[in-house]
């Protein structure tokens, strides 16, 4: 039978006698705490791997998954656009009270 949870695995192996040293990845890459989110994702993408061990004085202290690190980039693109389109709706706003012409906005300052 195959590993569950195992991709790397292309050879069926039992899971009762298969040590894990038979398949897990030897010397990881890994983060430190304050890695910033982007370098994070980048190592998972060019890795072509959806883990990343998190490490502090020599341990595991978290494991970061890139579900977790796409879903905040995409909650910042989203805050982004919204803050682009109240930017947008104000330079309206001050375009139609003082005019779209050069003098308009001479005339504020």
């Amino acid at each position: 039978m195959l590993v569950p949870g195992y991709s790397n695995c292309t050879r069926e192996l039992d899971r009762e006698t298969t040590p894990v040293s038979a398949i897990m990845t030897r010397n990881p890459i890994f983060i430190i705490s304050d890695t910033l989110a982007v370098e994070a994702l980048q190592k998972m993408v060019q890795g072509k791997f959806r883990h990343l061990p998190v490490v502090e004085n020599g341990g595991v202290v978290a494991i970061l998954d890139i579900a977790k690190c796409l879903h905040d980039a995409i909650a910042r693109m989203e805050r982004a656009a919204e803050k682009g389109k109240a930017i947008a709706a104000a330079v309206e706003g001050v375009e139609k009270h003082w005019g779209s012409s050069a003098s308009g906005w001479l005339t504020f300052f």
